[in-house]
């Protein structure tokens, strides 16, 4: 469980590092129509980096304060607050992400075909 929780961790930190300084231009196709999607440019692409780094940072928040400590016990207050601040603001970057993409058909879509000639 660990393994899995430092390589979630570290999807997150380096994936928004590398959205946020590169802001790469980029095609998400729709999960149930993948003739359609969203095409994020930097804006979009920085603002889901910002939502991967407070994912990151709520997470490291998590596996330093409750998870690897020695003593485990319930996070005071202000840990609540903070922790749940970092998991507002992550989502709210992401929605502004999503919003800022814009949906378009999938520049690679080919339709499949039948079988019959």
């Amino acid at each position: 469980m660990r393994t899995l929780q430092v390589l979630m961790f570290m999807l997150c930190l380096l994936g928004g590092l590398y959205l946020l300084t590169q802001a790469p231009d980029f095609f998400m196709p729709d999960r149930w129509s993948p003739a359609t999607g969203r095409q994020f440019d930097a804006t979009a692409s920085r603002l889901l980096g910002g939502a991967l780094l407070a994912m990151a940072a709520a997470g490291a928040s998590y596996l330093r304060n409750f998870y690897y400590s020695d003593r485990r016990r319930l996070p005071g207050p202000a840990a609540q607050r903070r922790h749940f601040m970092l998991l507002l603001l992550a989502l709210a970057l992401m929605a502004a992400a999503l919003l800022s993409a814009e949906p378009q058909p999938n520049p690679d879509y080919r339709p499949r075909t039948t079988g019959q000639p």
